[in-house]
């Protein structure tokens, strides 16, 4: 005799699936949604592992071990239906718009609280793209103090040396490895971003190469 499975079978979850692959918008669905279908993949597991057990080639253990696969990979299909479409309201949210929420469960909306507040530290810290965002500005101030003023009195210090201008102001070729905000050369303002192939004065690329911001490639 079949065991009791709740108020939830097989062709409960394949028209669930079908109707939320259909829609673009969450369907409405019960909150206890996925508590029911724990319950059900739980009980006719039991079931099928029951006339395995007496029975592995019976046409009954064939069918519940049929049911059994098809409903949890249905039952995933679901879920990973309604979290993308989750995502897509969580992103209208921390654009400004007021999305409907009201046909998540409440499992739902607490994975779609998270997402939200991800977004959200993920825009306030990268929105300002005049500036790059505040922190590509802490990097900007890093640059500027540790890696412009740390050459000037090693330039100072080899001003009387035989050679010295020549082999500061040596070109060396290099990729970038990361953006860098815009920096004064001697004769040009340098504008580098990542996976640029570039031609630099050997003064500027031995301290870019110090702080592997640069990759040398060769010199001239």
């Amino acid at each position: 005799m079949a065991e009791q499975r709740g108020d939830m079978n097989y062709e409960d979850i394949m028209t669930l699936f079908r109707q939320e692959n259909r829609s673009p918008q969450l369907t409405k669905v019960d909150p206890a949604l996925y508590d029911r279908i724990s319950a059900y993949i739980k009980s006719i597991r039991k079931e099928s592992e029951r006339e395995i057990a007496m029975n592995p080639s019976s046409h009954a253990s064939m069918m519940l071990n049929d049911q059994l696969k098809k409903a949890i990979d249905k039952a995933k299909r679901v879920y990973e239906l309604r979290t993308r479409k989750i995502s897509l309201i969580a992103l209208r949210k921390v654009s400004g718009d007021s999305p409907d929420t009201s046909n998540l469960t409440p499992d739902e909306l607490v994975l779609f609280s998270s997402m939200t507040s991800v977004l959200l530290a993920h825009k306030d810290s990268n929105a300002d793209f005049e500036t790059l965002g505040p922190r590509l500005a802490r990097q900007e101030e890093m640059v500027e103090v540790q890696t412009m003023k740390k050459e000037e009195p090693k330039a100072k210090a080899k001003a009387d040396e035989p050679g010295a201008d020549a082999e500061s102001e040596r070109l060396v070729m290099a990729r970038v490895l990361e953006d860098m905000p815009t920096f004064a050369g001697v004769d040009r303002d340098y504008k580098l971003r990542k996976e640029d192939i570039v031609s630099i004065p050997k003064s500027f690329a031995d301290t870019m190469l110090s702080h592997c911001k640069i990759k040398h490639i060769c010199s001239s």
